[in-house]
């Protein structure tokens, strides 16, 4: 082959996404590992890690500038799940963040200008890669990043993500990359040359939202599922994609409701949902259309489902609702302050499960009548024990929004027990109790 021919034919597969390279597989599977545990005591950690992230998710989701995405939203402190992928050649094995509210795959790369943080893996080295390669500034992948955040120069394509507590900065290339059992030739992610921030002991992160530069949607795998364990102890948790992400049971069990796009922000990496309503116990709460809908610009609102964020944050007047119904369907309960715990609707436990016997139970209604009858120690759970280990104090796991923000998000503990399905090209969510040591 003539070196012109061969050089053209190079820059064509260079500049074509992965999918086209990916479309082969099928499905394939990885664990997830959780990387904090909410437990008596750790609850206050849960939500001052939340607090940064939906700072900023709630900010960029309502910003109007089409020029600002929120790709770049997710506070990587506030992690929850991490796992393992191999990338290069030879591979290097390495564990990393997985976040549906973000798109970049990036890891640290040596030389490092500044690596702030710890990793438990060594850096990853593109000189000793046979199959690690440059993303020039006209690829696909260069243009598909926020025009704030890239820039071109001699390196090649650079990217600077601001964090809320951090950043990262290097260059995108491409690599190989092995999740589980599959194999993908060529993925771009970020080769980061300049970090800062805490990354909980992983050594890069997976962005899984809905924008070209997601993992998701440059293996062209069209959906993925997951499944939490609620009991961690017991092993990690599943995550599925392409043709393994499908959920069974019949007679109502597989619930299913449209994902929808911000129509002020159509680039918008976040998994919206239509939450149409709320019940409390036998209590229909008065929920509106305008209660969790996208506001008159169509930039603020909705309701996101979360991988990253724990605990469920609702907007002010909705979390209201759902405050008052509780405390007065458990009015028999005596009230304690939840400021020690940072959260706010809480109660004294007296004896073994009286707790439990008193909650009303929850239900998350969805557009298309999909019903979520929430498992009780998704909402609710004990957070203090005495000397023997009995639960004292049990809350709530349901909070308001900060700075009265419109957004509401549905953390990953009201999703634990649950197998959840992103298909993104039937544009659906779909959820259905599971046994995720069966999935």
């Amino acid at each position: 082959m003539a070196p012109s021919t061969a050089t053209a034919l190079a820059l064509i597969l260079l500049l074509l996404r992965p999918t086209t390279l990916a479309g082969d597989h099928h499905g394939f599977r990885a664990t997830l590992t959780r990387i904090h545990q909410l437990s008596p005591g750790k609850h206050s950690e849960a939500v001052r890690r939340d607090s940064h992230r939906l700072s900023l998710l709630s900010s960029y989701a309502t910003t109007s500038s089409g020029s600002v995405s929120v790709q770049a939203t997710v506070e990587n402190g506030a992690a929850s799940y991490h796992m393992n992928l191999s990338m290069g050649t030879p591979p290097l094995t390495f564990p990393a963040i997985i976040d549906t509210g973000s798109d970049l795959l990036w890891t640290q790369c040596s030389p490092c200008t500044k690596c702030a943080f710890k990793q438990p893996t060594p850096l990853f080295d593109p000189a000793k890669s046979s199959t690690f390669s440059k993303l020039p500034c006209n690829s696909t992948f260069c243009q598909s990043l926020p025009s704030t955040f890239r820039t071109c120069n001699a390196t090649g394509c650079v990217y600077n993500y601001r964090y809320g507590v951090g950043y990262t900065a290097g260059y995108l290339a491409t690599e190989k990359i092995t999740i589980g059992d599959t194999t993908f030739p060529s993925v771009a992610f970020g080769c980061s040359t300049v970090n800062d921030g805490t990354r909980d002991n992983t050594s890069g992160m997976v962005g899984l939202g809905r924008t070209p530069l997601s993992l998701v949607s440059q293996l062209g795998v069209g959906r993925f599922s997951y499944c939490l364990r609620s009991n961690t102890a017991a092993g990690d948790s599943p995550i599925l994609f392409g043709s393994l992400a499908k959920l069974t049971g019949g007679n109502g069990v597989v619930q299913s409701t449209p994902l929808l796009q911000n129509p002020g922000m159509p680039d918008s990496a976040f998994y919206y949902v239509n939450l149409t309503g709320i019940t409390v116990g036998t209590t229909d709460l008065p929920i509106t259309s305008t209660t969790f809908g996208f506001t008159g610009t169509g930039a603020g609102g909705g309701t996101v489902v979360d991988s990253g964020a724990t605990l469920t944050y609702l907007t002010k007047d909705a979390y209201a609702m759902v405050k008052k119904a509780f405390l007065s369907q458990m009015a028999n309960l005596t009230t304690v302050s939840g400021a020690p715990y940072d959260l706010d609707v809480c109660f004294k436990v007296t004896g073994a499960g009286d707790v439990h016997e008193i909650v009303p139970k929850l239900v998350l209604r969805f557009e298309g009548g999909a019903k979520y009858d929430v498992p009780f120690h998704n909402y609710f759970d004990g957070v203090d024990v005495d000397s023997q280990g009995r639960v004292t104090v049990a809350c709530l796991l349901v909070l308001t929004m900060i700075d009265d923000q419109s957004l509401s998000i549905i953390g990953n503990r009201m999703q634990m027990d649950m197998h959840v399905l992103y298909d993104l090209d039937g544009g659906m969510f779909s959820f259905a109790p599971a046994d995720c040591a069966k999935v």
